[in-house]
């Protein structure tokens, strides 16, 4: 028996942490998610699966939009069309409420509407039996756990728990892994964590993270294809992502002009596939050290982003790091003589008492500390901390 499991889609959601992008991807990016959803039926009807496990957090918000609601209902038609049935619960985003929906929810699809766990029970085009159990969100969260309320192993071929929850949480349906064995399920079918994870491999327990990464944290995505056999259960992780986020090091290796910069950016970021970047600039030391000022960045993703909007797939920079942007504060040629002489300053205790004049009048200090031994203390803490923040040139060098 082979089945698509997927989790926190988040179909509504937009991508975090984007800016001074042109205005061909402002309008391309709405339609990332449509695109990702056609990815995931694709590969379903491709791998001619039983069905198709949906593990809640399908929609990014309870009230999804009508467009949203169009375009999901669309692929789920297209899964219809091929006999795949769908099996769906909603987790604690898109808690479930009948009357935020346009449209009915196709005939392939159960819904688990309750925050009772239920069992459907089926049989596959080959005759294998299964049973899925599992539960819905009503509400933003359930502090409970849920496992104990799931039933004993059906008397099927394969048996599967639907579940969105947090292990390690205490607001989002806490479970444990110990319980979920008992049951004797055949697989744990997982949402909530947005990062693939095997919790447990006998039986398989899994989250498939989010099929699209919406934010720069979000770099690992996917679904899982999992095959179910008397001998045991095969797991493969599949990417059905539209844009990736990466980080891409940029070699300026051989560039002593700053007019050749950006075209040299430009031709090593392009892709064969859709990315979000934060560019990583090396080997730029024939360059002027500060070719590329912080206050200049903006400036520079702006045109960066309206040029690769020329090219596909999608290329989008949101972040530029140099390596000569870390300007050398720390390496000052300062003499230890200098030091010297300016720390025996403050040697004085008039001068001393003058510099921290509002400190030493505070009642603990005059009431509990000896002025002579904190004086002592904070001067050579001072000194400790300027020989480790700066690097100090030797008596003979000059430091005129």
């Amino acid at each position: 028996m082979r089945f698509l499991h997927s989790a926190d889609l988040h179909i509504d959601r937009s991508f975090e942490g984007l800016h001074l992008l042109s205005e061909k991807v402002k309008a391309q990016l709405p339609g990332i998610n449509h695109q990702v959803m056609r990815h995931l039926t694709d590969l379903a009807l491709a791998q001619a699966v039983d069905f198709v496990l949906f593990a809640g957090d399908t929609f990014h918000q309870a009230r999804p939009s009508l467009k949203v609601q169009h375009d999901f209902f669309t692929e789920i038609n297209r899964l219809a069309a091929a006999e795949i049935p769908v099996y769906m619960i909603f987790g604690n985003h898109d808690y479930y409420d009948p009357q935020r929906y346009w449209f009915s929810f196709p005939e392939n699809v159960h819904l688990f509407e309750s925050e009772t766990v239920e069992t459907f029970e089926g049989v596959t085009k080959n005759g294998e039996s299964y049973a899925i159990s599992g539960f819905s969100y009503q509400h933003p969260w359930i502090e409970r756990d849920k496992v104990s309320a799931f039933p004993p192993r059906k008397a099927v071929d394969y048996h599967i728990g639907l579940y969105h929850g947090d292990q390690a949480g205490t607001r989002y349906a806490p479970f444990s892994v110990s319980e979920m064995r008992k049951k004797g399920y055949d697989y744990w079918a997982l949402g909530h964590i947005h990062v693939p994870k095997t919790v447990a491999e006998e039986p398989p327990i899994i989250y498939p993270g989010t099929p699209q990464g919406k934010t720069k944290k979000e770099t690992a995505s996917g679904v899982v294809i999992a095959d179910l056999t008397p001998q045991g259960a095969k797991i493969q992780q599949e990417s059905v992502a539209e844009l990736f986020w990466e980080t891409q090091q940029v070699s300026l290796a051989g560039i002593k002009e700053a007019n050749e910069v950006l075209p040299t950016i430009i031709q090593q970021v392009q892709s064969p596939r859709g990315r979000l970047l934060h560019l990583q600039i090396e080997d730029d030391q024939q360059l002027p050290s500060d070719w590329l000022m912080d206050a200049e960045k903006n400036e520079w993703i702006t045109y960066l982003n309206e040029r690769l909007a020329q090219f596909e797939p999608l290329q989008v920079v949101y972040g530029i790091t140099a390596a000569q942007t870390a300007v050398e504060t720390s390496s000052l040629a300062i003499s230890e003589a200098y030091l010297t002489q300016s720390l025996q300053l403050y040697q004085d205790p008039a001068i001393f008492s003058d510099g921290l004049a509002e400190l030493l009048q505070h009642p603990m200090i005059q009431r509990g500390i000896d002025q002579a031994s904190f004086q002592e203390d904070v001067l050579a803490e001072t000194t400790a901390l300027l020989q480790q923040t700066f690097d100090w040139i030797g008596d003979s060098d000059d430091h005129s």
